[in-house]
């Protein structure tokens, strides 16, 4: 049995098989996922998991190199983008509205649906290359422990 990380097999086993450039989307219990699209649902209650305890864990997973997030972020939920702030190292930001967060989302190979319940709480990753240089570049890593 796997004793660390993320431990939810459909959730491992679609980032492991993230390539370079594969996309993927986090998003709050709300966000509009299309019907056809691969839903990997962690909601539990609402409130539970957390989109901030969900990132964490999945940038203890994949390297990542661009984020996108909602415009408005950072009045509708300064507590939150300032978390995000201080977690990017080299990766490169962008805010956009949310017509065209859903139109880009709808690029992505699957969407993880958190419980949040607080706005603006989504955001759309892209995957970095398993190189080594590449991986050290956007390496992020917490620990999980205080979250618990």
């Amino acid at each position: 049995m796997k004793k660390n990380g993320i431990i939810n097999p459909e959730l491992i086993r679609a980032l492991t098989d993230l390539g370079h450039f594969d996309s993927f989307v986090i998003c709050d219990m709300g966000f509009p996922i299309p019907p056809d699209a691969v839903r990997i649902d962690l909601t539990f209650v609402p409130g539970e998991p957390e989109f901030l305890k969900v990132l964490k864990a999945c940038l203890n997973e994949v390297a990542v190199q661009e984020m996108t997030m909602l415009e408005g972020i950072s009045e509708a939920n300064p507590e939150l983008h300032t978390e995000i702030l201080g977690m990017v190292h080299n990766q490169e930001l962008e805010y956009i509205s949310l017509p065209d967060f859903r139109e880009k989302a709808k690029g992505a190979k699957f969407y993880i649906r958190t419980g949040e319940t607080k706005p603006c709480s989504n955001m759309y990753l892209v995957s970095a290359s398993g190189v080594k240089e590449r991986v050290d570049k956007y390496n992020i890593e917490f620990g999980m422990e205080e979250d618990s």
